[in-house]
């Protein structure tokens, strides 16, 4: 894919994120809209955040194994 092809591409994207922005901005369940992102945004975060712990534990017995 050429460079203008990609930029196009770049641009078609930003334009979709921007109207659906404006959709919810304006949108009269805006509100029930943002709780919803909100729940989803705090699943995500609690999935890495338990993820990590996960892959630090197995670091630290990784650790204590070679001692």
């Amino acid at each position: 894919m050429g460079k203008s092809n990609s930029n196009l591409l770049f641009l078609a994207i930003g334009a979709a994120i921007g109207a659906a922005a404006g959709y919810v901005a304006a949108s009269d369940k805006k509100e029930e809209w943002m709780h919803e992102i909100n729940k989803l945004v705090d699943k995500v975060k609690n999935n890495v955040k338990g993820s990590c712990s996960k892959v630090e534990d197995q670091l630290e017995e990784l650790i204590e194994d070679e001692e």
